[in-house]
This record gives structure tokens, sequence and C-alpha cells, in this order.
């Protein structure tokens, strides 16, 4: 139970969920064109986190603070690719949400 705590505490803060949501729009496995607004397959393994920062402004220093959280919550993983950061929805994590909100079967 405090694993799905910590979750829905990460994405309560709409800031948060609005990172959350521009990174989980890509799938993880695309990479977000900020000219159209839109996900391209240009980038494998996740959306860059300077990708997010465009789609989603704030100072760098608040995009990394709520990527740390969402990370922490067990939502996304990261990876530093040479200089560019990748982050990606954990498919474990859409899980455990869906587990939760499911309902009880008699």
């Amino acid at each position: 139970m405090e694993e799905i705590i910590l979750i829905l505490k990460a994405l309560a803060d709409p800031t948060r969920l609005e990172v959350f949501q521009c990174i989980r729009g890509c799938g993880g496995s695309a990479g977000y064109d900020i000219g159209t607004g839109m996900c391209d397959g240009g980038t494998e393994g996740g959306v860059a986190v300077c990708d997010v920062k465009c789609k989603v402004p704030c100072a760098p220093s608040t995009l990394t603070h709520h990527l740390n959280v969402l990370r922490d919550a067990g939502l996304i993983e990261t990876q530093k690719r040479g200089r560019v950061v990748y982050a990606c929805v954990r498919a474990e994590a859409i899980q455990k949400i869906a587990a939760f909100f499911a309902p009880e079967t008699k």
C-alpha cells in the first residue's frame, strides 16, 4: 500500500502530473517534437528531458525536482546518454496503478 501512496502523492502535483503525461504521451519509445507538439519516432528509449522542459515550461531546477520525485516514486526511469538525459515511464508503475483502481472481483 505504501508504494501506491507514494505514486499518488507524486502525481498529485499539477506540474508533476503534466511532466509525467508528457513523458507517458510519447510512450517512452519516441522523441517529442517541440515544433508540432507531437511525438516522433526519432529517439529510441525515452524522451529527452530538454524536450519535456519545452513542453512544460518551468525552471531547470524545478523540472529536475519533479523528475526526481517521479523517479523516487518508481513512475519513471532516467538514463544519461552523452550529454542528454532521457526519461521513460516504467510499465510496472502503470500496472500497479491499474491494479489499484481495478474493481475487486468477488
